[in-house]
C-alpha cells in the first residue's frame, strides 16, 4: 500500500527544492540554487511545513498481481511526497532517491521506536574521493589488467549509511600455559644444555568499548571490518537530515546476534595482552583458555561507506571505502597473461640464480 505518511523530505526554504547533506560543507546543500543551510535551521523550517496526515491509498490486489506473497511480504511502496511518484523498497530501507525527481527520501517508519540509531557518524567524504580512491588503490599493482582501470568501468558509486552495533563489555580472563626456559654453556671439553620446565598461569581482565559488528546481513562482514577503524570520538546524536542524499538501511541482525563475533575479536585482542606478559621464555605452548564476556551492552550506530562496482568481464568486483577516514579495500582481477609472464620471469631468475651458485661452488 503505497503512503506518503513517513516520508520525510528536508525542503529548502529558498526554493523549496529538496536538501542533501553535503560532506564537505556538513550543512543542508541545495543544488538547484546553491544555498547552504545549518541543519537545527532546516529542522525548523520543515517542521513548519508538516501538513496533516492524510487517508493512506489503498494498493488493490490487481496492482500487484505481478508480485508473489513472498515478495510481497518483504517489499513496501510509498509515496514521493515531492512529485507523488511510487517508492518501492524492501523492509530495511531507511533512506532513498525517488526515482522520479531524484529528490532524497528517509522513511521515518524505518527510523522510530525501538530501531531508530542511537548515533550516526557523518560523511566527511565525496563521491569523487571514492573515485579517486580506487584509481589511486589500483596503482602500483602489476598483475591487474590494463582495461580495468577506465572510468566508464564504474558502474555505481554509492554513499549509505550501514547499520551498526557498538558493544560495550567486561572481559575476565583465565589461561595456562607451558613454558620452558634453556640455557646452554661449555667448558673445555663438554657442551652443556639445561632446559627449565614452568606451569604459567594467567588471569586478566580488561573492558572494552565500542567494538563494531555489522549489523546488515547484506554487507560482507569481511569488508566491513576492513575499512576500520572509524573514529568514534566524532559520534553525533542521530538526526534523520544526515540521511538527506545518501541511502540507509536499518539492521536485520539483532544485537544478540552479534555477540559471537565479539567474543572472537576480543578472544583474539586478550590472547595478545596475555601472550606479552610471557617474555623471557625460549618457547611457551598454551594449554587452554577462557575468555568470559560480562556488562555486554551495545549501541545501535550508523555509519558512512561508499559502495563501489566496477565490471570486468562481465563480473562485477565491489570496493567498499570508510566514508570518514578514506581507507578502501576490494578485490582485484589478475590478468592471465602477466601472471604467467610473472611466473616465468620468477622461474628464469631462479634458475639463473641456482646456475651461479652451482658455477661458484665447482
Amino acid at each position: 500500500m503505497p503512503n506518503s505518511q513517513g516520508v520525510l523530505e528536508y525542503k529548502c526554504p529558498c526554493c523549496g527544492a529538496g536538501l542533501a547533506f553535503g560532506e564537505s560543507t556538513q550543512k543542508m546543500s541545495c543544488e538547484y540554487c546553491g544555498n547552504d543551510f545549518e541543519m537545527e535551521a532546516v529542522q525548523t523550517y520543515n517542521a513548519s511545513l508538516i501538513e496533516p496526515d492524510s487517508p493512506e491509498v489503498e494498493w488493490s490486489d490487481q496492482d500487484a498481481s505481478g508480485w508473489s506473497e513472498e515478495e510481497q511480504a518483504h517489499m513496501q511502496v510509498f509515496v514521493c511526497p515531492s512529485c507523488g511518484g511510487e517508492l518501492i523498497t524492501d523492509e530495511n530501507t531507511a533512506a532513498t532517491f525517488c526515482p522520479y525527481c531524484e529528490n532524497p527520501a528517509i522513511l521515518q517508519k524505518r527510523l522510530s521506536g525501538g530501531i531508530r540509531p542511537d548515533y550516526v557518524i557523518p560523511f566527511k567524504t565525496s563521491k569523487e574521493d571514492a573515485e579517486n580512491a580506487f584509481l589511486s588503490l589500483c596503482k602500483g599493482k602489476k598483475l591487474l589488467p590494463k582495461m580495468f582501470t577506465k572510468k566508464q568501468r564504474i558502474e555505481k558509486i554509492t554513499g549509505i549509511y550501514v547499520p551498526f552495533w557498538l558493544y560495550d563489555c567486561t572481559a575476565n580472563y583465565k589461561g595456562n600455559f607451558s613454558g620452558t626456559h634453556v640455557q646452554t654453556w661449555s667448558d673445555a671439553q663438554y657442551i652443556y644444555t639445561k632446559t627449565d620446565h614452568y606451569l604459567l598461569a594467567r588471569e586478566a581482565s580488561a573492558n572494552f568499548v565500542m567494538i563494531p559488528v555489522d549489523g546488515s546481513s547484506k554487507m560482507d562482514d569481511t569488508i566491513m571490518e576492513s575499512i576500520e577503524p572509524f573514529d568514534f570520538s566524532t559520534l553525533v546524536p542521530f538526526s534523520p537530515a544526515y540521511l538527506s542524499g545518501f541511502y540507509a538501511d536499518k539492521y536485520d541482525v539483532e544485537s544478540q546476534q552479534g555477540l559471537p563475533r565479539v567474543q572472537e575479536r576480543v578472544d583474539t585482542t586478550m590472547s595478545s595482552l596475555v601472550s606479552s606478559s610471557l617474555a623471557g621464555f625460549t618457547a611457551v605452548t598454551p594449554s587452554n583458555s577462557f575468555v568470559q564476556l560480562a556488562d555486554t551492552t551495545a549501541k545501535y550506530v550508523l555509519l558512512p561507506v561508499w559502495m563501489l562496482n566496477t565490471n570486468y568481464e562481465g563480473k562485477t568486483y565491489v570496493f567498499a571505502m570508510n566514508g570518514q577516514t578514506g581507507k578502501m579495500t576490494g578485490t582485484f582481477p589478475i590478468c592471465k597473461k602477466r601472471s604467467t609472464a610473472w611466473y616465468f620471469g620468477i622461474a628464469a631468475a631462479a634458475a639463473a640464480v641456482a646456475a651461479l651458485v652451482q658455477l661458484l661452488i665447482l
